[in-house]
């Protein structure tokens, strides 16, 4: 990770909610105070890729800097890359923007810019007060920009219609393009290449990819990260994999790449009250120290096998104030941003940033919520994905309660009473030297308390990115389960040691990655897990690493940001 991160954010896991925000502002270099006035507001965030110190923040109406957006206000980062100012917003409902532009770049590199999309001036205005404690997106960072493009791309390059639905929108339905595109951003950023393409900005870089690539939908494979590698070419490629794995789970970038933002002033997502906590764990064996802007990816730790962690009774009250009876979990909500810190069966310690959102009612026999984050383990300083359950001691999931759309029958050809589903292996942890990208279709018959699931046949192996980049992907060809006689149906079953249920595990998986640039395959074994409603599943192999697993349909991410979700909500993430 990096400095600014271990000063600042990650100690706010003990601080209740109001003293972390006025913290957030002091370690910015002022502010703290309301708006600036009727129509105004006081920002206090920071430009990450690494930190980037000195750089020009320039907060804009309409549209980001790059696409001319109207200047509001301006300001120098700090030597930690944080700023704080205050700007009057225009009346109405406007969409504004944060942009970043990086200084003391070596002569001839791209240079860093960076944008995000903060909200509509309105909602901002009658907050007064914002920080990265309570929107995370005032990280102005390459995952921020990757969404903007990706946004930009599916609506015509028009932020007319832009406002908190559609952005959280982008998120849920393009998340792994945005991954991808906001990876070789990172890699350009921390100067491990240079474009092959010719571009004006990593703005720039991260437009050319998302129009150049095949986006995530319901008819095909995303071919993003390929088509990253091919306009970055050469080597440049090889650190794609490992700087996804770090993105996935760094606490900064995770939390973007999740929902949208709760920022109205006191909402909370969470009905306080005391639940049971389910977790999975997954480290990487990507050092904290990734975001250094150095040139190279520590991908030489060790990590732990994917564990499951139960703490059975967790407190958040009507402050955001988190506790757990056995003192192993501790932290605080702001909105839907919850920041942790919990402690394992083993003993190991993790501070984790991550979103909470609520499943829908049909998904659960009482209102349960999702997390989905990154955190470090305070040993060993590796990176760790994190994904958790929030449900009441006495709730029971429904796993046959997920409704596909119509739209997302993605030619898997399942039978009637099945869905399906496609991961995207993007970042193979185990072997992040390599360009590892591939699609796996799958069919899924579901049950009250679990699945059963079989390959189907929806792949995209290679092609031409229509920009003269031709690429190909490694094939996950082989999914068994067992020994002796291999069977490709798979059962998942609701975790037993210790009781999770609203995590499914598959144990004795096999997971085999043919790579057709190679002619090499590599096979991993262990378990695999999946907590409900989630974007990803964890094959803990016994082979050495977590392999990520990204769904790229949508259905089964149907969330809300309210406290409650009956399925009718608006906002529900999965609904698109």
């Amino acid at each position: 990770m990096h400095k600014r991160l271990s000063s600042r954010h990650l100690r706010f896991a003990m601080l209740p909610a109001a003293a972390a925000v006025a913290l957030a502002l002091a370690a910015c270099g002022g502010g703290g105070g309301g708006g600036s006035g009727p129509g105004g507001i006081s920002l206090s965030g920071a430009a990450i890729d690494a930190p980037l110190p000195g750089a020009a923040i320039t907060i804009t109406s309409g549209a980001p800097l790059a696409d001319g957006g109207t200047t509001i206000g301006t300001a120098t980062a700090n030597s930690q890359g944080s700023f704080t100012l205050s700007v009057t917003l225009p009346s109405g409902s406007v969409p504004i923007f944060a942009n970043a532009a990086a200084v003391g770049r070596s002569a001839g590199s791209t240079p860093l810019e960076l944008s995000s999309y903060l909200g509509q001036s309105d909602v901002l205005a009658t907050i007064g007060t914002l920080s990265t404690i309570n929107l995370p997106d005032l990280d102005i960072s390459p995952v921020s920009t990757a969404a903007l493009a990706v946004y930009a791309q599916t609506h015509a390059g028009s932020y007319s219609t832009l406002g908190p639905a559609t952005y959280a929108s982008t998120i849920a339905t393009y998340r792994n393009d945005i991954l991808a595109i906001a990876a070789a951003v990172k890699a350009v950023g921390d100067n491990y290449c240079t474009p092959q393409a010719s571009v004006s900005s990593t703005n720039d870089l991260a437009r050319l990819i998302a129009s150049s690539a095949t986006l995530s939908s319901s008819a095909s494979a995303s071919t993003t990260l390929a088509t990253a590698a091919a306009v970055l070419g050469g080597t440049c490629a090889q650190a794609l994999p490992a700087l996804q794995v770090a993105i996935l789970a760094d606490p900064d970038f995770a939390p973007e790449l999740d929902l949208g933002d709760v920022i109205d002033a006191n909402v909370q997502s969470v009905v306080p009250g005391t639940y049971q906590l389910q977790a999975l764990v997954a480290e990487t064996p990507v050092n904290w120290n990734v975001n250094t802007g150095s040139g190279s990816v520590s991908t030489t730790g060790t990590p732990n096998p994917a564990e499951v962690v139960v703490d059975p009774s967790v407190t958040i009250d009507a402050s955001g104030n988190v506790s757990s009876t056995d003192s192993k979990v501790s932290g605080t909500l702001v909105g839907n941003l919850l920041t942790l810190k919990l402690t394992d069966g083993s003993g190991r310690s993790y501070l984790v940033r991550a979103k909470i959102a609520s499943l829908p009612t049909n998904l659960s026999s009482q209102q349960a919520y999702v997390i989905q984050g990154g955190g470090v383990n305070t040993g060993s300083q590796l990176l760790a994905s994190f994904s958790a359950a929030l449900a009441p001691a006495t709730a029971v999931p429904a796993w046959n309660g997920f409704t596909p759309h119509a739209s997302e029958d993605a030619g898997a050809r399942c039978s009637t009473g099945q869905y399906p589903l496609r991961f995207d292996l993007d970042g193979l942890s185990a072997v992040a030297h390599e360009d590892s990208v591939g699609s796996l279709g799958a069919c899924v018959t579901p049950s009250s308390n679990g699945w059963t699931m079989t390959l189907a046949s929806f792949n995209a192996v290679s092609g031409d990115d229509g920009e003269g980049h031709s690429f190909s992907m490694p094939l996950v060809d082989t999914l068994t389960q067992g020994t002796g006689t291999p069977s490709s149906t798979i059962t998942w079953s609701e975790a037993a040691s210790p009781a999770a249920p609203f995590i499914l595990e598959a144990p004795a998986l096999n997971l085999t990655v043919s790579n057709s640039a190679t002619s090499t395959s590599t096979t991993y074994s262990g378990t695999a897990y999946y907590v409900m409603g989630t974007h990803a599943a964890v094959v803990s192999s016994s082979s050495g690493g977590n392999v990520v697993l990204n769904l790229q349909d949508g259905f089964m991410t149907q969330l809300s940001e309210s406290s409650h979700n009956d399925g009718t909500d608006g906002s529900q993430q999965g609904d698109h």
